[in-house]
């Protein structure tokens, strides 16, 4: 009789679900995870289970993989541990379940590497920027980035001649921004007038523009010193202070 009323329970207990509160019902199958680093973020699919508790995903190595809700955005290659995981409700105690995510190398072909998801060309920089995460980064200086003009203005710092100066805009990223270029004269002129540049650590002498003198014999460009506002022109293999604008 005995045996008989454990059965029946047995069956009940199956029949209705119900699970041990500090065991939580069994999960789904949690299949591995194959992707390449240049793969666009997905949406990860979590086992099944019979709890209604609402699932969070966590990645063990944020270098290879992160996840925000149920969205995983690829970050770069090797392998990360993805657990699913459910906190207790009602009478279904925790769940959890793990899986593998390898994420495998792509090869961009010489010159060129994986920048923010996608193959791109290795920019050749420009002293003083240098190469960090495939992008020209100029060093840390005491000379702040000021807005003016509806403008950005990347503060003076360095010296090169007009080549150079050039080369240096727009190869570089300056305060995690692409797309800066030399300002022309007027745009110096302005700068200066403003008077916005006071106490912002900038080196103030002949800047380097973009402008071209109305005659000259020789290659050369408009330089404004920016402690005055005076404008004159340089030969581009003189040498002159840098600024960018954006």
């Amino acid at each position: 009789m005995m045996k008989r009323i454990v059965g029946l329970l047995l069956m009940m207990c199956l029949m209705a679900a119900c699970s041990d509160p500090d065991q939580g019902p069994p999960l789904g199958p949690f299949a591995a995870i194959t992707k390449k680093e240049t793969d666009p973020a997905f949406d990860i699919v979590p086992p099944s289970s019979r709890s209604p508790a609402a699932f969070t995903f966590t990645s063990s190595n944020a270098a290879v993989a992160t996840i925000a809700g149920t969205l995983v955005t690829i970050k770069g290659p090797g392998e990360t541990t993805i657990t699913a995981s459910q906190p207790s409700i009602g009478s279904f105690g925790p769940t959890s379940a793990s899986t593998t995510l390898t994420v495998s190398k792509v090869d961009c072909g010489a010159g060129s590497a994986v920048v923010n998801g996608a193959c791109a060309v290795v920019p050749t920089c420009v002293a003083p920027a240098v190469l960090s995460n495939n992008q020209c980064v100029p060093p840390t200086s005491g000379a702040a980035v000021v807005h003016f003009g509806g403008f950005a203005w990347m503060g003076v710092s360095n010296v090169d001649n007009f080549s150079n100066a050039g080369n240096f805009c727009t190869t570089s990223t300056i305060g995690g921004a692409t797309g800066w270029k030399l300002p022309t004269a007027d745009q110096l002129i302005a700068l200066q007038q403003s008077g916005v540049l006071a106490g912002q650590g900038w080196s103030l002498g002949a800047t380097w523009s973009s402008t071209m003198p109305t005659s000259s014999t020789t290659a050369s460009h408009m330089v404004v010193d920016l402690s005055t506002g005076a404008a004159t022109d340089r030969p581009d293999v003189g040498i002159a202070y840098v600024s960018c604008v954006r």
